[in-house]
């Protein structure tokens, strides 16, 4: 029995046992390794409205849920471990209402760090208690870490501190301790379970190749807060990139097998999205397990490989320099990406909207992010900033003129958009045009068409309203389609609507975005 020290309350320490569960591919060579950590989860440990107990019995084991996720990892060459992360969470040992998330915050960091160091011990020969051997198993400078609700915001904390590494030469004594950085992450509703407003520290990311996948039905993290986490990577500069999906019909509880209970059912307010028994949209348990393996398996391939390896960067939704993906593994999404700072050019922000040149018939409204605006409520997630553009005549446009012309060194156009849920876009035509004019006077057009993912509408709940999300997603034009204009002398980009006689768009941003590798 170790113990855990923590700060903050009366219990200086607490009792722990290390338990959880190993999965390795078969052979004799070192393997990369991911971390998997489950959520935090009802049980003994864990009762918000009575007494917690810890150690307790019968005690649930979240680990065990992923067991699914580290077969398949296993399968593709990946040992996992999965720690039981319930002493992180548990209620008890002077833990609170008040001071939970802090203390699940010191819990967790610990009982990660002393699984991979006993890992690293066991890499060299020891036997600290796994039960199988995995002397010369275990790559540690290849560690990669899945993280579920409150263990992909544990994930994110602990990846966010093995970066404080003050020289080589202690880098190289914390990767052999077990302690070094974990090279990618995939956070699937992650949280740390602090307000946005009070703690939007809690949503930082590491500068690792990360993606963070949110549910459209999750009625535990019912805000969509996780996305969060994309927004502040957009604010910050970055050698790597990080991809917001949403996964539309996707709960919260579903991805981990041993938690019972459809979320939904606490706060059913979208049901033709929803709604299990008459949504065509909703995922089943096994289509979000099967999601989540095959796509962090992909993921893991891709930052794992070289440009040389032809691993495609579209299958894990990374390559700017294509269209974004309207389903990925058989499922429908939406994804927004985050390219490495100096991959991309912010053209325009909803929030600079006077630099924008907007026709008479074309009316704009500025809704900033966590802040009220025109729509009340605002259907989450209440960010990012957003610009309402709306239209009743034709033909109408919205101008930005670009600072920097030479647009020849990115790859695609992104826009950053979502249809109004009051407007009903019309299906099987175009919609509206993008337009890029350069410094002789040439224009190229591309008419956007309804059925790209961007403009995905959501069908309104009759009982409830406008409750499916409104989170703006990736509209990304390959600059190639701008044929006849010079894109060494890009003087503009214009929005034009002269397809549909009235509408209204969401639209968070426009950038240039592409091309390199950040795998080279």
């Amino acid at each position: 029995m170790a113990s855990l020290a923590q700060r903050g309350t009366e219990f200086d320490a607490m009792p722990l046992a290390l338990t959880g569960a190993i999965a390795l591919p078969p052979g004799n060579s070192p393997v990369p390794w991911v971390v998997v950590l489950h959520g935090r989860h009802a049980g003994c440990h864990f009762r918000p409205d009575t007494t917690s107990q810890w150690p307790c019995v019968p005690e649930p084991r979240f680990d065990l849920g992923f067991a699914y996720l580290a077969q398949g990892l296993a399968e593709a060459g990946y040992g996992v471990i999965i720690p039981n992360l319930n002493a992180a969470f548990s209620e008890t040992y002077g833990a609170n209402a008040d001071n939970r998330n802090e203390l699940a915050d010191q819990r967790s960091g610990q009982i990660i760090d002393a699984h991979l160091s006993r890992l690293a011990q066991a890499d060299r020969g020891d036997d600290p208690g796994f039960g199988i051997s995995l002397t010369g198993r275990v790559d540690l400078g290849r560690l990669a870490m899945v993280g579920h609700s409150m263990g992909g915001g544990a994930a994110a904390l602990n990846a966010l501190h093995r970066l404080n590494v003050d020289s080589a030469a202690s880098l190289q004594a914390k990767i052999a301790d077990g302690l070094g950085p974990i090279a990618a992450l995939v956070l699937v509703g992650p949280t740390r379970s602090y307000p946005i407003a009070q703690r939007p520290d809690a949503y930082q990311l590491p500068d690792v190749p990360t993606v963070v996948i949110a549910g459209g039905c999750d009625r535990d993290i019912f805000d969509l807060s996780s996305l969060y986490y994309v927004e502040t990577a957009r604010q910050q500069p970055r050698n790597s990139p990080v991809l917001g999906i949403l996964l539309p019909g996707a709960n919260h509880h579903y991805f981990n097998a041993a938690v019972a209970a459809d979320d939904y059912y606490r706060q059913p307010n979208n049901g033709p999205l929803c709604d299990p028994q008459r949504s065509r949209d909703r995922l089943s348990r096994v289509a979000q397990e099967n999601f989540l393996a095959q796509y962090t398996t992909a993921f893991l391939q891709t930052v794992w490989s070289t440009p040389e390896e032809d691993k495609p960067l579209f299958e894990a939704g990374l390559a700017a320099q294509q269209a974004a993906p309207a389903k990925m593994f058989g499922q429908s999404v939406l994804t927004t990406l985050v390219a490495p700072s100096a991959q991309r050019y912010t053209a325009f922000h909803a929030r600079e909207a006077p630099v924008a040149t907007l026709t008479g018939g074309l009316s704009a409204g500025f809704c900033q992010a966590l802040a009220a605006c025109e729509r009340s409520p605002r259907p989450y997630p209440h960010f990012p900033d957003l610009l309402t553009l709306e239209w009743n005549t034709i033909p109408q446009q919205l101008q930005v003129p670009l600072e920097n012309p030479n647009a020849s060194t990115f790859s695609s156009l992104e826009l950053r958009l979502a249809p109004d849920p009051s407007w009903s876009v019309p299906q099987g035509q175009p919609v509206f045009a993008v337009v890029l004019r350069d410094q002789q006077g040439n224009a190229a057009r591309v008419e956007i068409l309804s059925t790209v993912p961007a403009l995905r509408s959501f069908e309104a709940d009759p009982t409830h309203g406008h409750t499916a999300p409104l989170y703006p997603s990736s509209l990304r034009i390959p600059l190639g389609q701008f044929s006849g204009v010079d894109l060494t002398a890009v003087t503009s980009v214009e929005i034009v609507f002269d397809q549909v006689a009235e509408g209204k768009l969401q639209l968070a941003s426009i950038e240039f975005v592409g091309r390199g590798d950040f795998r080279s």
